[in-house]
């Protein structure tokens, strides 16, 4: 489902090559890591990073999360594992992504984590 996102959203204009790319490395990265199963376990992160990445390489920022939600993310038993995963995620990716976008990959990143 995944792939066939990435396509649509390079096909439209939204996304690049180097994002479709970018995106398609982290999730091998996740099931070599054996963080998923398959596609459809982190379809959600995964779009979310696709767009993160084009509002980054546009230069649109995205609103700082909800301070309440924020508490949520640090107190999950998953958090610490998240931030460490997305700093290896962050190794591979073409470019920096702004400190609002950090948080909302920690959301998907722990819900990951937990159904996982």
């Amino acid at each position: 489902m995944i792939k066939q996102k990435l396509i649509v959203l390079e096909e439209s204009g939204i996304i690049d090559t180097e994002v479709h790319h970018y995106v398609l490395a982290v999730c091998d990265y996740l099931k070599e890591k054996q963080i998923i199963k398959d596609d459809q376990e982190a379809d959600v992160f995964l779009t979310h990073l696709a767009m993160a990445a084009a509002r980054q390489k546009s230069g649109e920022t995205v609103n700082a999360l909800d301070p309440f939600i924020k508490k949520q993310i640090i107190s999950d038993p998953q958090y610490l594992h998240s931030q460490s995963l997305w700093q290896e995620l962050a190794a591979l990716a073409p470019i920096a992504f702004e400190e609002t976008e950090l948080d909302y990959f920690y959301l998907h990143i722990c819900n990951m984590l937990n159904e996982g």
